[in-house]
């Protein structure tokens, strides 16, 4: 039995996207790798995909010669972006489920009231109102 059989699954884990751009997304992801990388429960061996694709990008030999335009840089990204998909398959779903759900996870302080539709200001109102121009009138009603 080889020494991995222990943390691969038959299933990959199934996990939500992230809402957002692009760039909150790579984020989240870039966070998610970060956290699992610090885990002692992902093998040790899992936490060199990731090493491993950092040093191809870094070493001056390539598959696919970085001098050809465009081509040569893509193979270094796709490798890269390949390693750390593989490495977050091959960690224990279980593990990657519990620090999504943690980087998911949500704290609004404050607390919450239901206004009518009719009751809430136009977008440009409400840009005002953030911005400080403008007194927000749900405040007046208040008091």
């Amino acid at each position: 039995m080889p020494f991995w059989s222990e943390t691969m699954s038959t299933q990959p884990p199934s996990l939500p996207a992230p809402q957002g751009n692009v760039v909150r997304q790579t984020i989240f992801r870039a966070r998610l790798i970060w956290r699992l990388m610090r885990d002692g429960r992902v093998l040790w061996v899992w936490k060199l995909i990731p090493v491993a694709g950092l040093i191809y990008v870094a070493f001056p030999f390539d598959f696919i010669p970085d001098f050809a335009p465009i081509i040569g840089q893509l193979d270094d990204l796709g490798i890269f972006l390949g390693s750390l998909w593989l490495f977050v398959e091959l960690c224990p779903p279980d593990v990657v489920k519990e620090h999504w759900d943690e980087l998911m996870a949500v704290t609004v302080k404050g607390s919450w009231q239901e206004v009518k539709a009719d009751a809430l200001p136009e977008k440009t109102e409400a840009i005002d109102i953030q911005l400080g121009n403008k007194k927000n009138p749900a405040e007046d009603r208040k008091e």
